[in-house]
């Protein structure tokens, strides 16, 4: 079989592109673009906060400088939240005593605006709670929060 001059090289050239748009495809989902990948990161910031122990964050709305957490009891046993920090800023949440399993909406108050609506935030959470037995125990989410403010 015979080639045109030039119809090998256009091939390899249309081989080549297809083989780099694939590779950006790959890259993209893979969290290396922030535009692309922040829908990724919000996901598995949700999963494992709705996963986290002792307190799970199950639902979270950041509005201006009023932030409101749906936060659930995991253990059996009753556990009194004393401080919930984002981002390294105090809430100003007064103690809520949760009962084992029990779930309670608190609200609390940044120092800083979120941003407009649509915008992306991150804050790494820290929760301090009191058992029955041991006081000021400190709870550091291994994953930040991240979610967009409304």
């Amino acid at each position: 079989m015979m080639y045109k001059r030039g119809q090998g090289s256009t091939e390899y050239l249309v081989l080549l592109a297809v083989a780099l748009i694939v590779a950006l495809v790959a890259i993209a989902l893979l969290g290396w673009f922030p535009g692309v990948s922040a829908d990724t990161r919000e996901s598995q910031s949700r999963s494992y906060w709705n996963g986290a122990q002792p307190f799970s964050i199950l639902e979270y709305k950041v509005s201006g400088t009023s932030v409101q957490l749906t936060i659930l009891n995991t253990r059996s046993e009753k556990l009194t939240l004393t401080n919930v920090t984002l981002g390294g800023e105090n809430l100003g949440i007064s103690s809520t005593n949760f009962n084992g399993g029990e779930t309670k909406t608190i609200n609390g108050t940044l120092t800083t605006a979120c941003g407009s609506a649509g915008t992306l935030f991150e804050y790494d959470v820290v929760m301090t709670y009191n058992t029955k037995s041991i006081s000021s125990i400190v709870m550091t989410g291994a994953k930040p929060l991240i979610g967009k403010c409304s």
